[in-house]
């Protein structure tokens, strides 16, 4: 379907096909249908440009060129403008129906058929070109005047002849004519919130260019493409903001092919990826202060919108989400299993951080959660799935370093609160050993005290043990006398003089 008036008559015969529908059932349930959809569903009203973004995701697949997409919104109007694969006769067949266009067996993101239906929110006219079509919805039409309520115009595609303000014949170009003024205010706030996160899990999309002509403010998200060892740079107006990945390809197991959600939604997929990533400052440290602990959301290629891990950094897989992507289906068996996966990669980061110079010191503080106790995602999928078994696997395993430069569990290592003057006193009076001063201020044989460097990471972490519960150690004290426990004392402070024992 090539010349123009082969796509106009496409465009008239989907229009035609709908009409010749009126006053039966299909007409009334597209009519129920369409109206739970684009207001129900979807909650958020600039919900609809993430809806863009995954759609523009995905007809860049397989493409050469970088995805660049420009947004530009004033009092009337927004304009999404994208350089990815133009509509074909498919495209057309899905944005003019409520049939979801997603393909997961080819790794496409987005409904063109269902999500774009979310722009009706903010819009009753949606002008569309792309690919020589060019046509738009539009609940005003004089064809339905005064009956709009009782017409599935979301879906009945209207022919232009020109459209209505410039635009770039090889792109493709939404306009979304805005229904008041509070729909500008509620998009200018959605704009202001993409941020660099947005990135995190898009492969072609590389730069985003927004701008409000009202304000004349605009910024700029793009991804740098730089990804050395697994390291990634987002820039954000200037700033940058860099993620080391981690990513694996996933088999599908055999006890989740059967589930009832898996056969109606994933059938034909096979495999995979899963991807975590941990937020880095300037100087390459690993950074999961709360600065950055924003970024541990809950991703199914773009951020579902509720939807938190307790993690602090965020997690990517292909979940199966909640009508309008604004949570997770905690119940569904894919969704579990995809978890258990992100589990198994997150041990893989954890040996990985061990062998770093850097990082062994500081990937501890990444691994601390936040429990959402009595919240049902967390209570049937982020706990059992992903909390639990990484707590588990630290706790059991060798994963604190030492002051020896060797790893120990959690349980074995405490942090010896005193200076090294006065524990070096301690020594050199006869009173400790360097390697007995942790057991017995800690009051346990195993004990060993933890690296500096990983307690400067973690400062409220690790036990205290000092003077003050050597004291308390009754074994260690029992077979001196009054005199013994004074010295220990005053060595501890670091007096020169080797004191009296009985």
């Amino acid at each position: 379907m090539n010349t123009a008036s082969e796509k106009r008559a496409a465009v008239e015969a989907i229009r035609a096909e709908f009409e010749s529908s009126r006053g039966t059932r299909i007409w009334t349930d597209y009519v129920n249908a369409l109206r739970l959809v684009s207001q129900v569903v979807f909650t958020r009203s600039s919900g609809f440009v993430l809806e863009f973004i995954q759609n523009a995701e995905d007809a860049g697949q397989g493409l050469p060129s970088k995805g660049d997409i420009s947004v530009s919104v004033n009092q009337q109007r927004l304009k999404f403008v994208h350089n990815g694969r133009p509509f074909d006769d498919s495209n057309l067949g899905a944005i003019c129906g409520i049939r979801s266009s997603k393909k997961p067996e080819r790794g496409t993101l987005g409904y063109l058929g269902i999500g774009f239906k979310s722009v009706f929110k903010v819009a009753d006219c949606v002008e569309v070109y792309s690919g020589g079509y060019r046509f738009k919805f539009d609940r005003n039409d004089p064809e339905w005047s005064g009956r709009a309520a009782d017409t599935p115009w979301h879906v009945i595609p209207i022919w232009l002849e020109q459209p209505s303000e410039p635009i770039e014949a090889d792109k493709t170009t939404f306009i979304i004519h805005l229904r008041n003024d509070e729909a500008h205010a509620h998009l200018i706030e959605g704009l202001k919130s993409i941020r660099a996160k947005l990135y995190l899990f898009l492969k072609w999309i590389k730069s985003i260019a927004i701008t409000d002509e009202a304000s004349g403010d605009t910024w700029t998200v793009e991804d740098s493409d730089s990804t050395t060892d697994g390291i990634t740079t987002l820039n954000q107006n200037g700033e940058e903001h860099r993620f080391k990945f981690f990513r694996r390809e996933v088999a599908v197991p055999e006890h989740v092919k059967p589930d009832r959600l898996t056969q109606e939604y994933r059938t034909s997929v096979m495999k995979r990826e899963i991807a975590i990533a941990f937020a880095m400052d300037a100087k390459g440290n690993l950074d999961p202060s709360p600065s950055t602990a924003m970024y541990g959301g809950v991703y199914s290629f773009l951020p579902l919108g509720e939807s938190k891990s307790g993690a602090k950094f965020p997690i990517q897989a292909d979940f199966l989400v909640q009508p309008g992507r604004d949570s997770i289906n905690a119940e569904a068996l894919w969704n579990h299993w995809l978890l258990e996966e992100v589990a198994s990669l997150c041990q893989e980061a954890i040996q990985y951080f061990q062998q770093h110079e850097v990082w062994k010191y500081q990937y501890l503080a990444a691994f601390e959660f936040k429990r959402s106790t009595g919240f049902e995602a967390y209570e049937k999928l982020f706990g059992p799935k992903l909390i639990d078994p990484i707590e588990k696997f630290l706790g059991e395993s060798p994963s604190v370093l030492t002051a020896k430069d060797t790893w120990a569990k959690p349980s074995d290592v405490v942090q010896v609160d005193e200076s090294t003057q006065a524990m070096r006193a301690l020594s050199e009076f006869d009173i400790l050993a360097p390697d007995d001063i942790a057991p017995v201020f800690g009051g346990a044989p195993n004990l060993v005290p933890v690296h500096p460097k990983v307690a400067e990471a973690q400062p409220d972490h690790f036990r205290k043990v000092s003077r003050a519960t050597l004291f308390e150690n009754e074994d260690f004290l029992e077979p001196r006398g009054t005199t013994d426990r004074a010295s220990i004392s005053a060595s501890s402070q670091g007096f020169p003089t080797r004191p009296r024992f009985m």
